[in-house]
């Protein structure tokens, strides 16, 4: 359907041949430690001159009683509750490290680059995909579609005005709404001066189930598939685990796709060696993964344990690995992934393509 113009930093073509040893610190031994909720408050003994199980008659001798000066004051009210990235059953939260090879694998591999060096697409410059949080207070926002409406879900959707495309020709728009648990995606998105957006295409995800898209229809991404999900994002590395696969790109692929994927935008004969969109590959159990910095490792277990998709094509080379843009990245650390190489992947077994 399109190709897909990725701008990182023109330092990534002088990279290290290497994986290098950065950051050696240990990275966390446990998630995150949530917040604990506020104790119960004691309700104190009743005002003298009344028993615990008579009616409140209002204020003693006309008077109201007294504060209590050593009560707290009341609790705040809890934060909203922000769901999670699709139920656990979800193919993009499902191990599969355990899941059989494909017969086709060596031949897939071949095709898309057994020396295509896994490229992180995305830098602490503002290169890759972004993405904006909102709460349900965010406002509604109308959505015009000039590309295909026909595959797209109508708005509104709650797009700030400050919501940022990605720098790319792509310029994907992603808002996420954990409170009222819904994703938003757009592809090709551009504000308009009242505030609203139009886009070629876009699509609305219910976070709380696993669906998909009709057959056959595009997304905001080439596969059918959302983008949020199978991004590498800051805040996941930092915490020490990746529990959900990831994105990338592909040179090109064939005219056909495998679920979780409804949709393709090859230009290879389906069936042939060329990947379907919605092909899950995985690093390789044995590959050696101890010589890099922490946090990389950390991305490196997640494509071990969770693997990736195949969702777009680019303009050249495989392995494009998405992620969010931020400036608490180092860009040599992201730039040491290069030292994986296609022939570190294998891909796992998958049902029947579809084609388009």
């Amino acid at each position: 359907m399109r190709t897909l113009t990725l701008v990182l930093v023109a330092a990534l073509a002088g990279c290290s041949d290497g994986a290098s040893l950065f950051d050696a610190t240990t990275p966390p031994a446990s998630g995150p430690i949530g917040r604990a909720a506020p104790d119960g408050q004691d309700a104190g003994d009743p005002l003298p001159g009344r028993t615990p199980d008579s009616p409140d008659a209002g204020p003693i001798d006309g008077n109201p009683p007294a504060p209590d000066a050593g009560s707290p004051p009341p609790a705040p009210p809890p934060p909203p509750t922000k769901v999670s990235i699709f139920p656990p059953d979800s193919p993009w939260n499902t191990r599969i490290d355990g899941d059989p090879v494909d017969p086709n694998s060596d031949a897939y591999i071949a095709d898309m680059g057994a020396d295509d060096p896994l490229t992180a697409a995305w830098d602490a410059d503002g290169n890759g995909i972004p993405y904006t949080e909102v709460g349900s207070d965010q406002a509604m926002v109308k959505i015009s579609y000039w590309g295909f409406p026909k595959e797209s879900d109508p708005g509104p959707f709650p797009i700030p005005w400050d919501a940022t495309p990605d720098p790319s020709p792509d310029h994907h728009v992603i808002v996420v709404d954990r409170e009222r648990g819904f994703l938003y995606e757009l592809f090709q998105g551009s504000r308009n001066s009242d505030g609203s957006w139009s886009a070629s295409n876009g699509a609305k995800w219910d976070l709380h189930i696993d669906d998909s898209r009709p057959l056959r229809w595009t997304s905001a991404d080439a596969a059918g598939l959302p983008i949020f999900p199978g991004l590498v994002r800051w805040d996941e590395v930092d915490s020490g685990y990746i529990r959900h696969a990831l994105r990338f790109v592909v040179g090109h692929s064939q005219k056909g796709f495998v679920w979780p994927a409804t949709h393709a935008a090859g230009t290879c004969a389906t069936g042939s060696n060329c990947p379907p969109m919605g092909l899950r590959v995985r690093l390789k159990k044995n590959v050696d993964i101890s010589g890099f910095s922490w946090r990389m490792r950390v991305i490196l277990q997640a494509l071990k344990q969770y693997g990736m998709f195949v969702a777009d094509n680019g303009g050249g080379s495989s392995f494009w690995l998405s992620g969010a843009p931020d400036s608490r990245f180092s860009n040599s650390e992201t730039r040491s992934l290069q030292a994986i190489t296609g022939r570190d992947f294998e891909v796992v077994q998958h049902g029947p393509i579809s084609p388009q």
